[in-house]
């Protein structure tokens, strides 16, 4: 028998490499989520978007960016309906990550003006009508080939393309939770200001290290952690690849992502074996590039806006320390429950196979690695 782990699913239908990193759930009450130290509870993943990419976008993953939409209301319902699936969501229920801060709003939502160049705020359906454009603008290039016929022995072919990609980055927890306290103490306007500057640096910072162009960055409020959709492309205006730009955006990932992030933040020690790990992609990625990951630059770029918007303060280190103190319990909860449910299944496979054996298995081993699992012996 294999045993193998299934990934979690994606907030939205697009494709989307899995997300790491721990983080925290407010405690909901009838009024709303409750941010004090007595209601915290860390309940509804075992992880927050950090860097994730989005390999494609398409008509659905453009109107999931819009909060308001039916496609994201439905999306999000999906998703926590298949994440109740999971091991873990049967055995512990895992709680909606989702919020509403009538303060707020659903988002604010940014996007590139094809006639000036220049990033506009728009409402959720401006952004779906000009994301479908853009979308149809980027589906394909002009790719060189050789051509014996041909003057100079090459011409230019149309070429379809998966031209528009999406990421997701998130603001730390602790910036989460700090961003929308404010803004239910009456600082929304200047929690609005911050997201417009976290959509400019997210902008600037992408184009800088790949040559891409950024088309559009969403900012959504909607979840307990605060985090920006990004959409790029690699295709320019006269429909030829952009000039240094490559397929190789250079990510480590939103589980080193997370785990940097948690020891810079004094969460975890940067003696464990985790944080070294995510240090020696660092390094490796730096090696291959010659410049810092861009899902890391992304998230360090978005937690340096958050600093220079709130800077440090009282209420900062609180969070920080409700973080650190909520996180060893969520481990430990999160491995209990996982014990319990492994050694019921033992015992249920135990029962099972000295039915159809004529030994009852002393022992259960896990053998050699095969496609991705582990296989189980009963000795």
């Amino acid at each position: 028998m294999i045993v193998r782990r299934r990934r979690a699913p994606a907030d939205s239908t697009a494709s989307r490499s899995s997300v790491t990193a721990f983080g925290g759930c407010p405690y909901k009450t009838a009024a709303g989520p409750s941010y004090g130290p007595v209601s915290m509870r860390w309940g509804d993943r075992w992880h927050i978007d950090m860097g994730t990419l989005q390999r494609r976008i398409g008509a659905r993953a453009i109107r999931h960016a819009v909060v308001e939409s039916a496609v994201h209301k439905a999306d999000v319902a999906e998703n926590n309906r298949r994440r109740s699936l999971y091991w873990l969501g049967v055995e512990q229920g895992l709680e909606d990550g989702h919020h509403e801060i009538p303060q707020l709003g659903g988002g604010l939502y940014f996007v590139r003006d094809r006639a000036t160049g220049q990033f506009q705020q728009v409402g959720g359906a401006d952004l779906i009508a000009k994301m479908d454009d853009w979308v149809k603008q980027k589906s394909w290039y002009y790719r060189e080939i050789t051509d014996p016929k041909c003057t100079g022995g090459k011409r230019w072919k149309k070429t379809s393309s998966k031209g528009v990609q999406g990421m997701v980055v998130s603001c730390s927890p602790w910036w989460s939770h700090l961003i929308f306290e404010a803004a239910q103490n009456g600082e929304a306007e200047k929690i609005k200001e911050l997201s417009r500057e976290v959509a400019r640096e997210l902008q600037a910072t992408l184009e800088r290290q790949t040559r891409r162009q950024v088309l559009s960055v969403q900012i959504h409020f909607d979840t307990v952690n605060l985090h920006a959709h990004v959409f790029s492309t690699r295709i320019g205006d006269d429909h030829k690849l952009l000039k240094g730009t490559t397929k190789r955006l250079g990510l480590i990932g939103p589980w080193a992502c997370g785990v940097l992030r948690q020891g810079d933040g004094g969460a975890i020690p940067r003696e464990s074996t985790n944080y070294r790990t995510a240090c020696r992609l660092v390094e490796r990625n730096e090696r291959r590039t010659g410049a810092a990951p861009l899902d890391w630059a992304m998230c360090k770029g978005v937690d340096a806006v958050c600093l220079a918007m709130f800077g440090a303060s009282p209420r900062l280190t609180f969070w920080m320390r409700v973080y650190a103190q909520g996180l060893p319990a969520l481990c430990f909860t999160r491995l209990l429950a996982l014990q319990t449910a492994v050694g019921r299944e033992v015992e249920i496979w135990q029962r099972h196979v000295s039915r159809h054996r004529d030994y009852a298995p002393a022992a259960v081993a896990f053998g050699r690695a095969v496609n991705g699992g582990r296989e189980v012996q009963f000795n």
